[in-house]
């Protein structure tokens, strides 16, 4: 799939989901906990799961009642929001998470037991289409709650004042 057809996908896509309005990251951090009907812990990986070269982690441990979403530590909230955005893009498309050997996941992330299975889908190659894709919902997801934060600093765009 080439650029803009996937950007098109990924609109359509967003445009199927019933987000609120305006969009922020607390609402859409809600938002998808309903979707998948359970609490998503997200934080700063920690530096191990960095130097493996993986920037965005979703991970879930059979028998818990909560997913996680590990991201690349950066003084930017505005980077911050797009990792997270990114494991958000591949909770939308359904994509399937890879059974992780319990010592890679320990190695990744060591607080989770190592007696648990864990499911997890890492974020390291931006070749792959699903990639692209979860990329693409979230530049689209991050550019709703630009446009949300715009309208809700300086009200809806009218056109007073403008040359029409």
């Amino acid at each position: 799939m080439n650029y803009e057809a996937r950007t098109e996908r990924a609109r359509e896509l967003v445009a199927t989901l019933t987000l609120p309005r305006p969009l922020t990251a607390a609402t859409l951090h809600r938002y998808m906990e309903g979707l998948r009907g359970k609490a998503i812990l997200i934080r700063a990986a920690s530096p191990r799961l960095v130097e493996s070269g993986v920037c965005g982690l979703w991970i879930e441990v059979a028998g818990e009642n909560f997913e996680r979403i590990h991201h690349a530590p950066t003084d930017s909230a505005v980077h911050r929001q797009q990792f997270i955005n990114h494991e958000f893009g591949h909770m939308i498309l359904r994509h399937e998470k890879q059974l992780m050997p319990a010592e890679r996941v320990a190695l990744l992330a060591p607080l989770i037991p190592l007696d648990s299975i864990a499911y997890a889908l890492s974020r390291s190659n931006f070749t792959d289409e699903q990639e692209a894709l979860a990329e693409a919902i979230g530049d689209r997801l991050a550019l709703i709650m630009f446009g949300d934060s715009a309208e809700t600093a300086n009200g809806p765009r009218t056109g007073f004042g403008r040359v029409l």
